[in-house]
């Protein structure tokens, strides 16, 4: 028997909801704009290998996990239940679903495309099969999916919203060792806007899907995405009106954008991903404990983040792995119990390396030990501006201590590599925006996690923190899953794996001249983050014009 009562208390409560009810009044049509920081276009419309372009957009997810409202937000799906055991989840389908050809979307296209991510290991990307919990994954009739599970596992269902949902029709006639080069040429899609109209490699543009689920939604017409190769060319088409939805950093945003158009242009800002500097544990000198003591030390946060990122970030003293935006579950005692780590105390960051064994012995400035130079780059992103010039602060506190450190731009593509494959010796990346800071900590230690995650390759794992984060989804009592918390906030701070500099705010940028509905500081209906396949789409279906 299925329980909606266990449902509701894992969640925390979370209620289903539904977009906003039509308005006679609302318009439709318009071309809604907005920019990408890439290298330009390409004829691919596989969703695993596009940096999360198209999910919410071509794809409709089966739900998303709302984290500004604590609401589940069922899109293909119109129920999700647990078992009383934990072990089986049964999706229910909308009725009447159909993709953008028209054909219908059965249970048999949900299952399959959990069932794929076996096959094509690199779209495993939660590691639902790496880690063996998941037995199968099987429609039980056209509307009825059930997913069987080894152990109970109460998180495993925020795992279903990461998983694109594809028409086997499709993508079945592609052979298992080919999906991950398949660029998916003549897309069927199911969300909101799903018809090509043309690629060129500075302009994408997408139009409505005629078979979406939602009545008269979405009310915009078409989509254009245009390629920009930095955030310095983002400011300034925004500043023109060319732009309507911005989700870079922008200098100054109060003086140059809002100033530009004060009645139209508007930002938000709300509170984000914590913002690390990883550290590859597994080099010298970083498998020094004290090291990376020393190099949290060293940072003058405040300074940081008012000079680097225009103050709109929060400066982040907790040194146990999460931010502002799991304020609730940070265990302020823990955090006090650590503060020194994240403390500006260059001397004492200079004793750290003294007793590790890095001194300055031949008078160059600069730290060394058996006449090695300590001399590491810091990856980041070309063009993420506001980044470059975090790393470039940091480095100039690390000479200060005697350390030599360099800022290295590189594209996306080696970008991303480097850092699931643990190729590189600091680099500065975000954490999971989730549901719950246990994701965050799966994504940072679990060893099934390596390869695939961002935030694992700094080669701090263990077989006990698998078991202690695997323990959370055993139960559903809240003050039990809090203790698992408080023991990841612990081991984080003890071992320091990457050092936290801020939470990140929500880039975000919106001009109300052509559109509205758009998410705010007064209607606050999601977090407003362009690549969250689950946020962009309620976002697109709320939009319209003025």
């Amino acid at each position: 028997m299925h329980s909606k009562k266990i449902l509701a208390s894992i969640i925390c409560g979370l209620l289903a909801s539904s977009s906003a009810v039509i308005a006679k009044d609302i318009k439709q049509g318009g071309n809604l704009v907005v920019p990408i920081i890439n290298t330009g276009f390409v004829d691919n419309f596989n969703p695993y290998t596009t940096n999360g372009l198209f999910g919410g957009v071509l794809y409709e997810p089966l739900m998303m996990f709302n984290n500004m409202t604590g609401k589940v937000e069922y899109r293909l799906a119109k129920s999700v239940e647990y078992s009383d055991d934990l072990k089986t989840i049964t999706v229910k389908l909308r009725d009447g679903l159909k993709w953008s050809d028209g054909k219908p979307i059965t249970a048999k296209d949900v299952a399959y495309s959990y069932n794929m991510t076996k096959d094509a290991a690199a779209f495993d990307t939660k590691a639902i099969w790496t880690t063996g919990n998941l037995i199968s994954v099987k429609a039980a009739d056209s509307t009825t999916i059930v997913f069987e599970l080894n152990t109970a596992d109460s998180t495993f269902i925020w795992n279903l919203a990461n998983y694109h949902i594809l028409p086997e029709h499709v993508w079945g006639k592609v052979a298992a060792k080919d999906l991950a080069t398949f660029t998916n040429p003549d897309p069927v899609g199911s969300g909101p806007l799903t018809d090509i109209k043309y690629v060129k490699p500075q302009q994408m543009e997408i139009c409505r899907n005629d078979n979406y689920y939602l009545e008269n939604r979405p009310y915009i017409d078409c989509m254009t995405f245009r390629s920009y190769n930095n955030n310095s060319q983002i400011q300034p088409a925004l500043m023109k009106g060319e732009i309507d939805w911005g989700s870079n950093f922008i200098a100054d945003v109060e003086n140059t954008f809002v100033a530009a158009d004060p009645e139209n242009n508007h930002f938000w800002y709300p509170a984000n991903d914590a913002i690390h500097l990883y550290v590859n544990t597994q080099e010298k000198p970083f498998d020094d404990i004290k090291v990376r003591q020393a190099l949290s030390m060293a940072l003058n946060r405040d300074d940081i983040v008012d000079i680097a990122a225009y103050g709109y970030p929060t400066v982040n003293f907790n040194a146990g792995g999460i931010g502002e935006l799991y304020a609730p579950f940070i265990n302020k005692d823990i955090s006090a119990k650590y503060r020194e780590l994240t403390t500006y105390n260059p001397e004492k960051a200079k004793q750290l390396l003294d007793q590790a064994g890095y001194k300055d012995t031949d008078g160059d400035g600069f730290r060394e030990m058996d006449g090695n130079n300590i001399d590491f780059d810091i990856n980041v992103v070309n063009g993420w501006t506001d980044w470059i010039q975090v790393v470039q602060m940091v480095t100039e506190y690390y000479e200060e201590i005697g350390i030599k450190a360099n800022v290295k731009t590189v594209d996306w593509s080696i970008y991303d590599s480097s850092l699931k494959e643990g190729d590189y010796k600091m680099a500065i990346n975000w954490s999971m925006v989730a549901t719950n800071p246990i994701e965050a900590y799966q994504t940072y230690f679990l060893t099934s996690q390596i390869g695939k995650s961002w935030h694992a390759g700094h080669g701090v794992h263990s077989p006990e923190i698998d078991q202690l984060i695997n323990s959370f989804g055993l139960t559903n009592d809240a003050q039990k899953q809090q203790a698992i918390l408080d023991k990841l906030q612990v081991f984080t701070a003890e071992n320091l794996p990457f050092i936290p500099l801020f939470s990140n705010a929500t880039w975000f940028q919106y001009s109300t001249a052509k559109f509205v509905g758009w998410p705010s500081k007064e209607n606050p209906y999601v977090q407003p983050v362009f690549y969250s396949a689950g946020n962009r789409n309620l976002i697109i279906n709320n939009l319209h014009l003025k």
